[in-house]
């Protein structure tokens, strides 16, 4: 029988699996009466019971859904009105389009709301937005009012078709495929899921709703049963859960229902077509609207698999080991990639077995259920031979502490200070903590005095960020603070990293906020000299060292119904601006595009406390 722990694991599986395979899951189902669906629980119902207790609104919504390609009605395609209301709290309902594409939603009490439309077979839509996978723009309703002709249009999905087979060329059932697509993540292009199949007896998969774009296909043997090990590793780094087994993939859930992962000499590596284990030498497949694109075959390959033992130090009772394959992303993606685990028990020995070839970073870590954190990490290579004295020394979390202190041109100082925080996130974040935003390796408190520290952060290199900068002034209404500067030791930090050694605590960081903020709006027209909705304006220092992820030196926000935007706060200097829908969420981070963007650029400096007015055309490309 599967233990409890199994049985939770599982749960959190399908809830992490789901928004990666939602695209492949069946047409949605008309409510029945009274909002109850049968085979959900109570889930469904529940939600109808919550949307009848909220005061009933005198506003609505209406539109059509509409095929991208042919202008043709949709029907039977669900659409949800989600938002706040401006009473507080949120508001919303939910409609199925009829044989003319048409839904109405009713009831709606005045606020702001996004619209968004799906069905199967589709990419799911949100109006007002230029292309798939970009954000909609909100539609704002004050009491008594009709927003009419709301028209969304869905994009046919592409489809990826294909076939795995082993090493003698014979299919190989129940892989799992997983097709992947570059999006931005904290501002970095990494591999993201968009979609996923398991082969049947013939080998085949198919994966159908997949956006426009360029797409990478992976398979791995290790199927359902290795993401729910990669699903345990996870938890095991974050939460001190018990790693069951000794090696990753089947082993851990053999780990789970309480048998042993046997030692294999060979295994399949997680492979991308055209069978290639790295993923920058994968093949890119390119999908328009509604196309198919079959015959993507390939190998899984065959790699010998080596057993990584060794001795974590400084072990008081247990510790978890883990392999994460090195560059790989955050979330499933890494999961994919198959994190491998051990046990550490009191006298420090640990062993995993089946590893592939590849480079990893050797994690140890304990003391995650109330003990001290302590982390030990080591770069690893791994060629197909037995790794074998393998040394980890756990190390203490690093203490990062200090004061904040405002300069002000005439706005009262704050008489509480805890409503500030700061955060000292990781350059090269690992799974699970030692951040510092309060999860279990790591804290963050800022007494009302303004003295703050942070606990438990692994050693390396590390930003500190400062949020919550918007206090009550006295008789003065809402007042927005901005960071002047981050001391340490001397040397102003705020736009670049501390590095933290071990057993070296930092505890004189004077964090300076200023009520003299920066602020840049306008609007952005079209030909016509008429407000655009929906760009995205962008401001970036015309200094490319700032050009990086999450840089305080790059904002980016949307134009509202006018085409007006506003951006605030950023530090004095001087900024390239510039007015695009031809843009990735996040894109605006990589240098790559900055650097094209700047050509048709706006320019212009701030200096601290200034207000500037700039309005803008819409580029037609900054790519």
């Amino acid at each position: 029988m599967i233990s409890r722990r199994a049985a939770a694991l599982a749960g959190l599986l399908a809830l992490t699996l789901s928004p990666v395979f939602a695209r492949q899951a069946a047409p949605p189902q008309t409510p029945a009466p009274g909002g109850q669906q049968g085979g959900r629980g109570q889930g469904r119902g529940q939600l109808a019971r919550d949307r009848a207790a909220l005061p009933k609104g005198t506003s609505m919504i209406t539109g059509r859904v509409l095929a991208a390609d042919s202008g043709r009605p949709v029907k039977r395609a669900r659409v949800a009105v989600t938002g706040a209301a401006a009473g507080g709290g949120r508001g919303g309902g939910m409609a199925i389009t009829d044989d003319q594409g048409r839904y109405t939603v009713a009831e709606l009490a005045a606020g702001t709301y996004s619209v968004t439309a799906s069905k199967s077979g589709f990419v799911d839509a949100a109006y007002g937005q230029r292309r798939p996978l970009q954000p909609g723009t909100p539609v704002p309703l004050a009491d008594g009012q009709a927003a009419a002709s709301i028209d969304l249009r869905l994009t046919r999905g592409g489809v990826i078709t294909g076939r795995i087979v082993d090493e003698d060329g014979e299919a190989l059932a129940r892989a799992l495929v997983t097709v992947q697509r570059y999006q931005y993540v904290r501002g970095e292009r990494q591999l993201t899921p968009a979609g996923g199949d398991q082969t049947d007896d013939r080998g085949q998969y198919r994966v159908f709703g997949l956006p426009p774009g360029d797409y990478f296909v992976s398979a791995t043997t290790s199927g359902l049963a290795g993401l729910l090990g990669g699903l345990q590793q996870f938890a095991a780094g974050i939460g001190g859960v018990e790693a069951g087994g000794r090696g990753g993939g089947r082993g851990v859930l053999a780990g789970l229902v309480g048998g042993a992962s046997p030692e294999e000499s060979t295994g399949y590596a997680p492979t991308y077509y055209p069978g290639v284990v790295n993923a920058p030498e994968a093949g890119a497949i390119k999908i328009g609207p509604g196309q198919e694109i079959g015959g993507i075959d390939f190998q899984v390959l065959l790699v010998p698999l080596a057993t990584v033992s060794g001795i974590v130090t400084g072990v008081q009772d247990a510790a978890n080991v883990m392999l994460i394959p090195d560059g790989a992303g955050p979330g499933l993606g890494r999961l994919l990639n198959q994190t491998f685990t051990g046990r550490a028990g009191a006298d420090g020995t640990f062993s995993i077995r089946n590893v592939p070839p590849g480079q990893y970073k050797a994690v140890a870590r304990s003391g995650g259920r109330g003990g001290e954190p302590r982390t030990g990490i080591l770069p690893l290579a791994v060629n197909g031979t037995a790794v074998e004295g393998l040394t980890l020394a756990l190390q203490p979390g690093v203490t990062l502490s200090g004061n904040i202190t405002v300069e002000s041109s005439g706005t009262p100082a704050p008489a509480d200070y805890s409503v500030f925080r700061v955060e000292a996130p990781e350059v090269d974040p690992l799974p699970g903590g030692g951040t510092g935003r309060g999860g279990p390796f790591g804290g963050r408190g800022v007494e009302s005095n303004g003295s703050f520290a942070i606990t438990n952060l692994l050693p390396g290199l590390h930003y500190v960020r400062v949020g919550g900068g918007g206090v009550q002034g006295q008789g003065q209404g809402q007042t927005q603070w901005t960071v002047k500067a981050i001391n340490v030791g001397g040397q102003d930090v705020s736009d670049g990293a501390i590095e933290l050694k071990p057993g070296q605590n930092v505890d004189n960081v004077t964090v300076v906020l200023t009520d003299r903020t920066t602020e840049i709006s306008g609007t952005v027209r079209d030909t016509r000299n008429a407000g655009s909705a929906g760009i995205y304006v962008i401001a970036f220092s015309t200094e490319s060292a700032h050009w990086r992820p999450q840089s305080r030196r790059i904002q980016a926000v949307r134009t509202d119904q006018a085409g007006a935007y506003r951006i605030r706060n950023l530090p004095p200097g001087d900024y390239f601006v510039i007015a695009t829908d031809d843009v990735d969420q996040g894109e605006w981070f990589d240098p790559a595009f900055l650097d094209a963007a700047r050509a048709g650029a706006r320019r212009l400096s701030l200096s601290e406390g200034d207000r500037k007015a700039q309005d803008l055309p819409v580029s037609s490309s900054a790519r």
